[in-house]
């Protein structure tokens, strides 16, 4: 329980009516701030082990199919680059290195993620030619 000093956290959820408390308890401690009262949102929608899923399965069946990329980790790191998730690091000589960025779940949130799986899905798809979530069509 949020002591005295400490603010009550009020959980909202976006809908295309606009913001709205997800329980009755949220809608009374909104009812409870004033007119004007400015709020800082986090989000804290968790990433999607499915989509998670979906990703590494797609790279798995472009490696087999396409013999391009050794490993579906090789095709994720060529991915991240392609997309321009990359640090730009300096060694102590002064010559410069490239590393790629995190896409873990601790690196990335839900947004963050999905947005880094569209534009990769579309790298993909124009470095083979075809849709590399095909599979998903034929498990319908």
């Amino acid at each position: 329980m949020a002591n005295k000093r400490e603010a009550q956290t009020i959980i909202v959820r976006k809908t295309p009516r606009g913001l709205q408390p997800v329980s009755g308890f949220d809608a009374e401690l909104l009812m409870g701030k004033a007119l004007g009262t400015e709020f800082r949102l986090t989000s804290l929608t968790k990433r999607s082990l499915p989509q998670h899923r979906t990703y590494w399965k797609a790279l798995s069946v472009v490696c087999r199919s396409t013999n391009k990329w050794p490993t579906p980790e090789h095709l994720h790191d060529a991915l991240k680059r392609a997309c321009g998730y990359i640090t730009i690091n300096v060694m102590l000589t002064g010559e410069e290195f490239v590393t790629t960025d995190s896409t873990a779940f601790d690196a990335m949130n839900a947004e963050q993620f999905g947005e880094y799986f569209n534009r990769a899905m579309e790298q993909l798809a124009d470095a083979i030619g075809y849709d590399p979530l095909h599979f998903l069509d034929d498990a319908a």
